[in-house]
């Protein structure tokens, strides 16, 4: 322990020194005056043996190594405060110095995000002892006049992201106003909220204070245990990780905050499942609830080594269980099921809760909820630090309420939950008191049987699968509420697939969704690309109108995470316009999109005024992509409004410039335009087939489409061949050599990776209904191919055959996947290429594809293709 041997002189018996540091460890005084006298006598400084107890305390209690300079600093901040000053007060605290230096040395990442100077930390700290002082030490609450709460609301609220109140008291006292049941006391310290308390702050004075406001209100209390705490073994969140993220590796602060719910009777003791591998030491923290009514529940948690499915976390509870003694079984071991976890893993909340549900039920087990809200593990930015949101528990990412009533109808009486960010508000509550309390006029058997029967008639379709009709969570869902009721379910379900677009954006589509007519809504559930991607209508069973309004929701999504810095130099080419002026015009065709600089505009959809737009908004990115006509008339609605264009030209050469404003872009486009791309060629496929299906396979009748040309230039790639010699080695794995009319890959193939054509001619093939070869398109020197087998799992789309003898370089999936994951320069020039080589694609695609239908409806009268 470097530390003794820094601050005791070597004449000082260093062995007594380190048994009265390792005795103060249990000492439950808040100002440890008995190790401080014991110090103190041996020679000691006060600031030394002040130094030494807040080392010892931080590094081996709680496993973080405090910095002597900051301890020194604060000693000496104290110094300079007025005689009152709750932190000269404080500071002889061992546990509060360790408190405020945690504070101090996280501050910089955590309040001042690297811009604050010394002098800002300093108040911090001044700031956090005088509210410690005033709003924890000194608080008190009159509870004598206290009544048990009649009838309170189903629903429990969480403390983790309460900034103001610190003394569990006042938050019980709160919860007994919002007339809600109880709640789950957050203990734990967090650099981003220093109102946050561990186990040895509460004094036994404020346990019997905490256990009576418990019992003369009637709320029920549990514990969420420590989960952030410091990070090591650096604050630079960069650098470090929270130190009580595992609870098996911080084993004495779980153990005490055991303890507390012990002295609080609790009812319950929340502890995440974090290694898979490390059960048996989770099943030995339950057994020290034994001999109380505590019970410790084992919660689902997501992103760590394994992806925890129910399958994965029945299998994990299960063994827990085995290791556990009966009577601990019977009074001490539950599961919390937070819902917002097998979100995102990837599991649909309603499956996974029914699964665990039922495994809790066929081995006797506790079982109680964690309700949140969240659009599974989509791209997030701050204030949210995951995808893990925590949104309201009305909101739709999650139907609480229905996963609440299957969980009901199975016979499960639990508590739960509200794991939310924000206050709850009057519909969060009536969204679970609703859940938890309405009739339900049949049993989960009952439910799933009629949900067999009338799914056993439904036809399948793009929502409705094979494997949708198997699942039981979905029969229930069908027997209590109807088949339509299941496709709206999956709607957002498909909402939550989609990988490349933000939580904001994937809430808005949601809640934009839930409020539509529900005649839209039920059009909608059967054409959820077209919701999701902004691309024509093929039916006409939606009116044009209507869809181009929902598309403008996620218009410019690609776009919308991006800082205005980084906007106004992709949108470098300024336009201005004076009110009146029109930008764009409904049904004209388009190829650019805006970026609103300075200003106001309009948008009109048949002449009819339907929204504003101010700076910082985006619209017409559809055109920038499809061969479609404007949607709507853009009027500039202020003189000298400065709009910001990029057209397609213009977004090519970002992919090929590689500057690193458009990272941001280029990575989210790389991740997009594989399934933009499969959906246009899934259509022109179908449409070349229908067209040798009209004439019957004679190739010469079959009108040509070779004078179709891609909008933008088709140049030789001036991007990729030029690489410095060291990247083409690392890049290009082999080069291969093919023979005239060889195949290179086949339809259906797994795709391995990619082709760069260095030499010679290929073409891209399909197969017709009667195994006659489709020419998809021909590819030459200097194109890629292959390309989306680097980015997904799927199947190879077409099959490749050479036209001439070719030389082609071969980037394995492996391979590039390692550069992309560098982040570094030359892997977004790399993801620039695919980029361009995909959006031109696209945009050759979409107008073969328009050609094809007009000459498909021209043939045989053949509609709605």
């Amino acid at each position: 322990m470097d530390y003794i041997q820094k601050i005791v002189a070597e004449d000082v018996d260093r062995v007594t020194i380190k048994r009265i540091l390792d005795e103060s460890l249990s000492e439950d005084d808040f100002y440890c005056q008995k190790s401080r006298h014991l110090l103190s006598s041996m020679g000691l400084e006060t600031d030394a043996v002040l130094m030494l107890l807040a080392h010892h305390k931080s590094s081996v209690k709680y496993g973080y190594n405090l910095s002597s300079t900051s301890l020194s600093h604060l000693l000496e901040l104290s110094k300079i405060q007025e005689k009152e000053a709750p932190l000269k007060r404080l500071i002889e605290s061992p546990f509060f110095l360790v408190k405020a230096c945690w504070l101090y040395e996280h501050a910089p990442y955590f309040f001042f995000y690297d811009k604050g100077k010394s002098e800002d930390r300093d108040s911090l700290i001044i700031q956090f002892a005088k509210q410690y002082e005033t709003h924890f030490l000194k608080n008190r609450v009159a509870i004598d006049t206290w009544r048990k709460i009649e009838n309170p609301r189903r629903i429990r609220a969480t403390t983790f992201w309460e900034r103001k109140i610190f003394d569990p008291v006042l938050l019980i006292e709160k919860v007994k106003g919002d007339h809600i049941e109880g709640l789950e006391l957050s203990i734990d310290f967090h650099p981003f909220n220093y109102t946050k308390l561990l186990p040895e702050e509460l004094t036994h004075e404020k346990r019997e204070q905490i256990k009576e406001a418990c019992l003369m209100s009637g709320i029920k209390i549990d514990i969420h245990s420590p989960i952030v705490g410091p990070y090591t073994p650096s604050p630079d969140p960069t650098k470090g990780k929270q130190r009580f993220f595992d609870p098996t590796q911080c084993l004495e602060v779980q153990h005490e905050t055991i303890e507390l719910a012990k002295d609080i009777e609790a009812g319950a003791v929340v502890i995440h499942l974090i290694d898979t591998s490390n059960l048996k030491t989770l099943a030995d923290l339950i057994e020290k609830a034994g001999g109380s009514n505590v019970r410790i529940t084992i919660e689902n948690y997501c992103q760590t080594k394994e992806r925890q499915t129910s399958d994965l976390f029945i299998a994990c509870a299960h063994e827990i269980l085995n290791f556990l003694p009966r009577e601990i079984k019977e009074k001490n071991f539950g599961i919390t099921v937070d819902l917002g976890h097998l979100n995102i893993e990837g599991e649909d909340p309603l499956v996974g809760a029914e699964r665990i549900g039922n495994w809790c039920l066929d081995n006797g087990v506790y079982f109680r909820v964690h309700a949140t809200d969240n659009y599974g593990n989509l791209l997030f930015s701050p204030p949210a630090y995951s995808a893990d949101v925590h949104g309201n528990v009305s909101g739709r990412g999650i139907n609480n309420a229905l996963i609440i009533k299957l969980l009901r109808s199975m016979g499960h009486q639990f508590n739960v939950i509200a794991e939310q960010i924000h206050p709850l508000t009057p519909e969060d509550i009536a969204t679970i008191h609703g859940a938890q309390s309405c009739p339900l006029d049949k049993s989960y058997e009952a439910f799933v049987r009629r949900g067999k029967e009338r799914l056993s008639v439904t036809e399948l379709g793009a929502l409705i699968e094979p494997e949708v009709i198997k699942e039981k969570a979905y029969q229930f869902l069908v027997g209590m509420k109807g088949v339509p009721a299941l496709r709206e379910y999956l709607v957002y379900r498909k909402i939550q697939d989609k990988k490349h677009l933000s939580v904001v954006e994937a809430k808005r589509i949601s809640q934009d969704f839930m409020k539509m007519p529900q005649k839209l809504k039920a059009d909608l559930t059967t054409y959820i690309d077209d919701l999701l991607l902004p691309i024509q209508s093929e039916t006409g069973s939606i009116q044009k109108s209507e869809l181009d309004l929902i598309c403008q929701n996620i218009s410019g999504a690609l776009f919308g995470t991006l800082n205005n810095e980084h906007l106004n130099q992709i949108f470098s080419e300024n336009r201005t316009y004076q009110k009146g002026d029109i930008i764009c015009e409904q049904d004209r065709p388009g190829q650019e999109m805006y970026f609103i600089k300075e200003g106001e505009v309009t948008v009109y959809i048949d002449r009819s005024s339907v929204a504003s737009l101010g700076p910082g908004e985006i619209f017409g990115e559809i055109s920038l992509f499809y061969n479609v006509n404007r949607s709507a008339t853009i009027k500039a609605a202020k003189e000298r409004t400065k709009v910001g264009v990029l057209t397609r030209n213009g977004l090519e050469n970002l992919f090929k410039s590689g500057q690193s404003y458009a990272y941001d872009l280029t990575y989210r486009l790389y991740n997009i335009l594989p399934e933009r791309l499969r959906n246009l060629n899934d259509k022109y496929k179908a449409a070349i087939r229908a067209l040798h299906l009209i004439f019957d396979g004679d190739e010469k009748k079959i009108p040509s489409l070779d004078h179709i040309q891609m909008e933008t230039n088709r140049e030789k790639s001036d991007f990729f061949p030029t690489l410095f010699q060291n990247e083409a080695r690392r890049i290009y794995q082999e080069v291969k050599v093919f023979d005239a009319e060889q195949v290179i890959f086949a339809e259906g193939d797994k795709g391995d990776g990619a082709y760069f054509i260095m030499e010679g001619k290929v073409k891209v093939v399909a197969l017709s209904s009667n195994f006659k070869e489709i020419l998809l398109g021909e590819l030459g020197e200097g194109e890629i191919f292959g390309e989306m087998a680097l980015i997904d799992e799927k199947p190879r789309s077409a099959s490749v055959v050479t036209i001439t003898p070719c030389k082609m370089a071969f980037i394995s999936k492996n391979t590039f996947n390692a550069f992309i994951e560098t982040r570094s320069e030359l892997a977004f020039r790399l993801m620039g290429f695919i980029c361009l080589s995909l959006f031109r694609r696209i945009l050759r695609l979409d107008s073969l594809y328009s050609d094809i239908k007009k000459r498909i409806e021209g043939s045989k009268g053949f509609l709605n293709m």
